[in-house]
């Protein structure tokens, strides 16, 4: 299974963390993350079914065999209607398939987190980035101390509006948590296969 991953670099100076700023800046590095996704290169990653079927015990939602929703979902035959709750347990899974596949993230080493996630409070998960050498090659963690905080948001069909409303209120959340020295990734998975990778770095 192919997916269209389009991979976008925040430095953490642009985000406001001052009082002097103002959550509405959010809404600007949004734009200027949708726009560089409707411009930006596309890296093809191919990844393994196989993985899909332990990754959805990850899954914050029970749902009866979740992973052969998958085909639909990405548009092998279009036009199938999904809740949410289905469309988003869908794009936790791809995604941490992704970061089996890319960086050797374990699957064990996933800490579902999105029950408390509700709370606005944490994201889906965080990882150890020290753990995995080519995760922290990837981030230029030079120490391998810091945390990975991983958000994920997945729709069916790509709404400029609702993912730009999204994305600022992921970096509201995430920014709490990862600001000054650790890191970010918000995760934005839609039903052709294309993927928003957003890193956010120290």
């Amino acid at each position: 299974m192919k997916v269209k991953l389009t991979w976008i670099y925040v430095p953490s100076d642009l985000l406001p963390h001052d009082e002097k700023d103002d959550d509405n800046d959010m809404e600007v590095i949004a734009d200027g993350i949708l726009e560089e996704f409707e411009k930006g290169e596309k890296e093809d990653l191919e990844i393994d079914e196989r993985i899909l079927i332990p990754a959805s015990i990850l899954s914050s939602r029970i749902i009866e065999d979740l992973p052969s929703n998958l085909s639909y979902f990405l548009g092998r035959w279009g036009g199938k209607y999904y809740s949410g709750d289905i469309s988003g347990a869908l794009g936790e899974i791809i995604v941490y398939t992704i970061l089996e596949e890319k960086f050797g993230v374990k699957l064990l080493d996933i800490l579902p987190l999105r029950e408390v996630k509700f709370m606005g409070m944490i994201t889906d998960t965080f990882i150890h980035i020290g753990k995995y050498e080519k995760l922290k090659e990837f981030l230029g963690d030079k120490d391998g101390k810091s945390l990975l905080f991983v958000n994920v948001r997945s729709s069916v069909k790509f709404d400029k509006a609702t993912v730009r409303k999204n994305i600022t209120r992921d970096l509201i959340t995430s920014e709490s948590l990862r600001y000054p020295d650790n890191y970010s990734l918000l995760s934005y998975v839609f039903g052709d296969g294309n993927i928003i990778m957003v890193v956010v770095r120290p």
